[in-house]
């Protein structure tokens, strides 16, 4: 109230020495000027604040029965959501401001190490891989793959006897006929020598007469 009290007081006299200076007299401008100031206590100041209406909105308006035309609130009603950028001070923006770069940068710290742990085990499977194929052998598997892959070889056929396409049986053949399914037999006369003489020789027991 003082503040106020000495603020109305300084317009009035702050008035009046201008009318003084134009050369125009009005009465009681000389008690207005004589009129001290109140003084002014240094505890009973406070600093300057906003009234709640100026950092609080309004309550939500509930949907309801309206004599209003609803043709542009079909949809339905969602809430506010955050507020904060209507009420926020400037030291609670600066604050968030501050919150929000360390999780930015958290995450991007994160990204960064997920990329370079798959950059390096992908750089790991490509030397696994050019070590596989400069110093180990195939697999069987991969063998197998390279071998049915292959063109396969045609089986070359007999060819055709002679016979064949104007008898309808195989004709008799001496030389061939005879011979098959025999065993040739040896009939060297050193080998049958040699064979009977095993055979009825006497045994190779020493005999001591007295």
């Amino acid at each position: 109230m003082i503040i106020l009290y000495n603020c109305l007081i300084w317009q009035f006299i702050k008035s009046s020495q201008s009318f003084l200076l134009a050369g125009i007299s009005m009465e009681g401008d000389d008690e207005l000027l004589a009129m001290p100031m109140a003084p002014i206590n240094q505890d009973e100041r406070e600093p300057s604040k906003r009234e709640e209406w100026m950092t609080t909105l309004p309550p939500e308006r509930k949907p309801g029965m309206t004599m209003q035309s609803t043709s542009f609130s079909r949809t339905t009603k969602e809430g506010r959501g955050d507020t904060s950028a209507w009420t926020d001070n400037p030291l609670d923006k600066a604050q968030k401001a501050k919150q929000n770069y360390l999780e930015a940068y958290n995450k991007a710290k994160t990204l960064g190490d997920v990329e370079g742990e798959k950059e390096r085990k992908t750089k790991d499977a490509d030397l696994v891989d050019k070590y596989n194929a400069s110093k180990r052998s195939v697999s069987l598997v991969q063998k197998h793959r390279e071998e049915s892959s292959r063109p396969k070889k045609k089986v070359k056929r007999p060819e055709k006897d002679e016979w064949e396409g104007q008898h309808p049986w195989k004709p008799w053949d001496r030389e061939k006929d005879l011979t098959a399914g025999r065993k040739k037999v040896n009939f060297d006369a050193d080998n049958m020598s040699q064979g009977l003489s095993s055979r009825f020789s006497s045994g190779s027991v020493q005999r001591n007469f007295l």
